[in-house]
């Protein structure tokens, strides 16, 4: 036996010793009744996402799948286990559940050159990080290396596409992965965690928080721990697994639990709960799918959002250099260094030939190049007047009483500088920040003049002097999540509402911060994809408009009013928190 698949079967067999044996619950004996499928084993080597590693492969094709159609599928993270072929069958045959393919993977594993037999484990990086990489390597890798397989009777195998015919499971480690996979792709819609270690081995203990923030998502859950689980330096499964109920219960999921007293981490008694956890997250298929309908107790979502009323499509296929700037009048412009044009009128004459940083009060318009320099135009596109400046320009806010706001640096410079345009096109620095920030946003009062990052999760917020425009008690002021592959917030902008509120456009979606900083929901956009560009529109100002990375636009209709330079000063009053 080679040394890599030694390795690989004694890690098996101490692991999943306790998984695979005991246990009175159903499916624990093969009933004479039920036909059972066949095991089809490959070795696989991931050429991309996880380059260099090697996994054992376990795929298990039940004896009613006919090969002729897609079937859905049920991932499991560290082998096949529960004694799932069984199970599942067994249910199968008794049409609790439907006709699945069972597909199960050892974590990754890179053999050393000089010491083939101490290879590096890539379990906890690949199982523990709240990433989407792991659902990637699933999606584009190994799902579609086992549908290159067949059958001993030559049948293909055919999975569906739909997240409603996708599960995914695992336990400990593999509970946690089974979680990131279905939250952070659009892919999967039944989750079974057992033991999840939603703790702090990487970054999966956010998840519990993130669940309640974020706008609930169509999957159904099913967890299992027990009150003598593991606790150790990285913290306590039993209080972690209840954490996450909690946060499931608050966001208005659909979802059951078993939490066993005296049960410890990985005993038989995942395998006990498992017949009934398929039965639980298959129920009613294939009509009765997991829904998002749950009622979230999240105040803000509550406050914001609007019954019936999601991401609806404007277009795409818009060039990475657009950018949305809201005319304060209901109307967007789509603007870049080559051309700015009316959102939706694309096909018409550009209104002018450069970018629109931002629209000010009258209808100007701030226009900037970094060829040309700052300008200030009239509505129609008349340029009005030439502003001197050595900078690279990279956002501005207007001020109901005139002027700007405008961020940008000097060449060759680090960090970022906000200067104030006055209304009488008079420019003068107020202050320098030693990191990279490149979004403004004025508070629907004027009081705080709001700097976010790029590559920090950091956020400043200033007040403005009225008398002469200066930027007072900057303060590291806002928390924003930060996705676990990314390094920063990644803001690249930020809009107002009248009540107070902040909408970021960042790589974890629209984070909605409160008056005093806190990211208190977020907003995903169809398919994970990420804002780059947020403006508000619609005739009441309350669709909030959005650019993604990927071309496409999307506007939603919302229970607020973005702040307008042409609507009433509004009263903002709200607590410390």
């Amino acid at each position: 036996m080679k040394l890599m698949e030694r390795g690989l079967l004694v890690y098996f067999l101490s692991f999943f010793f306790c998984l695979c044996h005991g246990g009175n619950g159903a499916g624990n004996k093969e009933k004479a009744r039920v036909e059972y499928g066949e095991h089809i084993y490959a070795r696989f080597e991931s050429p991309l996402i996880f380059p260099g590693t090697i996994r054992d492969v376990d795929v298990y094709v039940p004896a009613q799948y006919d090969g002729k159609s897609p079937v859905p599928v049920c991932v499991f993270q560290d082998g096949l286990f529960y004694r799932a072929d069984t199970i599942v069958s067994e249910l199968i045959e008794n049409k609790e559940i439907p006709v699945m393919i069972l597909v199960a993977a050892s974590p990754g594993q890179v053999t050393g050159d000089f010491d083939p037999d101490s290879p590096r484990s890539n379990r906890t990086y690949e199982y523990d990080t709240p990433s989407p990489r792991f659902g990637q390597f699933l999606l584009e890798e190994l799902l579609p290396f086992v549908e290159s397989l067949k059958t001993s009777d030559g049948k293909r195998i055919f999975f569906s596409q739909d997240r409603n015919d996708r599960m995914i499971t695992g336990c400990s480690s593999g509970a946690a992965c089974a979680f990131n996979v279905a939250w952070n792709t659009d892919a999967f819609s039944r989750v079974y965690t057992a033991c999840g270690s939603f703790t702090g081995l990487r970054g999966s203990f956010t998840n519990a928080i993130l669940v309640q923030k974020f706008e609930p998502k169509p999957i159904r859950f099913y967890l299992q721990s027990g009150t003598r689980d593991m606790w150790t330096s990285f913290g306590d499964w039993w209080s972690a697994n209840q954490a996450m109920v909690r946060a499931l219960n608050f966001a208005g999921y659909d979802y059951s639990y078993q939490f066993i007293e005296n049960a410890e981490h990985c005993d038989d008694n995942v395998v006990k709960v498992f017949p009934d956890a398929m039965r639980f997250l298959w129920k009613g298929y294939p009509l009765n799918k997991p829904s998002t309908k749950g009622k979230t107790r999240n105040s803000m979502l509550n406050q914001v959002l609007l019954e019936g009323k999601t991401f609806e499509l404007v277009m795409s296929g818009v060039d990475a250099n657009f950018l949305l700037v809201s005319d304060h009048r209901g109307g967007v412009l789509l603007t870049s260094d080559e051309a700015t044009v009316r959102l939706g009128n694309r096909k018409e004459k550009p209104l002018l030939n450069k970018r629109v940083v931002a629209v000010g009060i009258n209808a100007e318009m701030l226009i900037y190049s970094l060829r040309e320099g700052m300008s200030i135009a009239d509505s129609l596109g008349h340029i009005l007047k030439h502003v001197k400046c050595g900078m690279q320009l990279y956002d501005a806010a207007p001020l109901r009483e005139g002027g700007y706001y405008i961020i940008g640096s000097h060449a060759g410079e680090q960090f970022s500088t906000i200067w104030h345009l006055s209304g009488e096109y008079e420019l003068s620095e107020k202050e320098n920040i030693p990191k990279r920030v490149c979004s403004l946003a004025l508070s629907g009062n004027n009081n705080w003049l709001y700097a976010l990052g790029y590559d920090t999760r950091r956020g400043y917020s200033y007040k403005v002097s009225r008398s002469d425009k200066d930027l007072l008690y900057g303060q590291e002021f806002f928390y924003i999540h930060v996705p676990d592959q990314y390094d920063g917030a990644e803001v690249r902008s930020a809009v107002c509402d009248d009540y107070g509120r902040i909408y970021l456009a960042t790589a974890y979606g629209v984070q909605l911060c409160d008056y005093n900083g806190r990211c208190e929901a977020i907003l995903s956009l169809p398919g994970n994809v990420t804002p780059v560009s947020l403006a508000w529109g619609g005739r009441e100002m309350n669709t909030l408009y959005v650019l993604c990375d990927n071309g496409e636009v999307y506007k939603r209709e919302l229970n607020t009013r973005g702040t307008s330079l042409n609507s009433l000063m509004p009263n903002i009053r709200v607590g410390a928190g």
